[in-house]
């Protein structure tokens, strides 16, 4: 995401922030899509990282997954 997005409750400016699950790892968003070339002719699905941003006001989070377009 280029440009930090705006809490639509508060209008501020969101922080970009990590999440991650109690284990360490990082969350990610998983396609119906296959991946191209031999993974994908094996049926592994294509995964997206995500950014996390969150209102320093009222705590409001929203999540993006991090498409290449």
């Amino acid at each position: 995401m280029t440009t930090d997005p705006r809490c639509p409750d508060c209008g501020v400016t969101m922080e970009e922030m990590t999440v991650q699950t109690s284990g360490g790892h990082h969350l990610q968003f998983l396609s119906d899509e296959t991946k191209e070339g031999l993974l994908g002719k094996l049926g592994v699905k294509q995964r997206y990282d995500g950014q996390t941003y969150v209102c320093p006001e009222c705590g409001l989070a929203r999540l993006y997954a991090d498409i290449d377009e």
